[in-house]
């Protein structure tokens, strides 16, 4: 029976820790999936570089330093950075000829992204074995892409190797989706996480005001086009506070091209309106079973003039004490740990990764 090695380079925090998870599953998947008269072996090693060089050029430069270094039939790096050629987005990028080859996750979008990438490694391995030409492989990639439209190429006019381009289109439906995916690796959840302190700040506040009287009369009397304004206001208030308290605002001038730099910083603000809706979804959630029960109902009808209240009436008031509560909150947010929250951040990783590699 033939050995064969598959090295899986990827970078730190694209796919979460998945290195113990590649080394037991992809072997019998690689065996099942493209042949069984193979002793498939795979080797994950993870690189800081991979997560913060740009250039694919430098990427793949990496890739096959580890490639001729450790004696692989395959590699494949995974990267966590969107990466562009010709203004197209680039997913994956087969090099036939140097059995090598790149996936960048951000293009898949919202998750689940680890099946894709396992699913996507057997079929490159497919592809280098010469098992599936370019046309049908084309199509087999398309079902990891079922809401974008992605297009390929052969074309190589800067080398003479067999290459397989896929790519999405650098329009609207392709930037979001790579907007999507690179907010889901920046882990919004981690960061809602790194707000917890936030929260209770926020309902220790709101708490207070939810027993006097005037919150109950604004939120009844507030029609709902205001409710919804005052929560707007109050959850992109928070957004801005955070990112100028903790420096999470990238400028052209921090070496990266301008599209890059824009690319990053809606990332960044996208990260954090998905952090903070589910944020203010707890804080709404407390403060409804906060009033349901520390306010009757008929004490509170009393003291604001009516004949009754219902249940709109709770769910009103605590949609209110959620936003204004979460102004108080986003002063909270500014004496966070930095780190925490700008961890969840493209440049503030890819900087980190930078000292790490140089480093070792």
């Amino acid at each position: 029976m033939t050995d064969k090695c598959v090295g899986v380079i990827i970078a730190p925090g694209a796919l979460g820790n998945v290195t113990e998870t590649f080394k037991e599953k992809l072997p019998n998947q690689l065996s099942e999936g493209v042949s069984d008269t193979v002793d498939w072996k795979v080797e994950v090693v993870t690189d800081p570089l991979t997560g913060f060089a740009e250039s694919k050029e430098e990427i793949y430069e990496k890739t096959l330093e580890y490639f001729e270094d450790n004696g692989w039939n395959y590699v494949i790096t995974v990267t966590d950075l969107p990466v562009y050629e010709k203004e197209k987005i680039i997913a994956i990028d087969v090099n036939k000829t140097r059995k090598a080859a790149i996936i960048s996750t951000p293009s898949y979008g919202f998750p689940p992204v680890k099946k894709k990438v396992e699913r996507s490694i057997i079929s490159i391995v497919k592809m280098m074995d010469g098992i599936y030409d370019e046309t049908r492989h084309g199509r087999l990639f398309k079902n990891f892409f079922p809401t974008s439209r992605l297009q390929y190429t052969t074309d190589n006019p800067d080398s003479s190797d067999s290459r397989a381009l896929y790519y999405l289109n650098n329009n609207t439906r392709g930037t979001l989706r790579l907007m999507g995916g690179m907010a889901w690796t920046n882990n919004p959840f981690n960061m809602m996480r790194s707000l917890s302190g936030v929260i209770a700040i926020a309902f220790a506040t709101g708490s207070f005001g939810l027993i006097f009287s005037t919150m109950w009369n604004l939120s009844y009397h507030f029609p709902l086009w205001r409710l919804a304004a005052v929560s707007v206001l109050a959850v992109f208030g928070m957004v801005i506070w955070i990112i100028v308290s903790h420096s999470l605002w990238e400028s052209p001038g921090s070496g990266r091209s301008k599209h890059i730099v824009r690319l990053y910083n809606s990332t960044t603000v996208l990260t954090l309106i998905i952090s903070l809706f589910f944020y203010y979804t707890v804080l709404y959630l407390m403060f409804l079973g906060a009033g349901v029960i520390l306010l009757p109902s008929t004490y509170v009808a009393s003291t604001i003039g009516v004949d009754n209240i219902g249940p709109g009436f709770y769910l009103e008031l605590a949609w209110f004490a959620a936003s204004l509560s979460t102004v108080a909150g986003a002063i909270g947010a500014g004496i966070q740990d930095r780190d925490l929250i700008r961890e969840s951040t493209y440049g503030y990783r890819q900087r980190f990764r930078y000292e790490r590699s140089f480093k070792e």
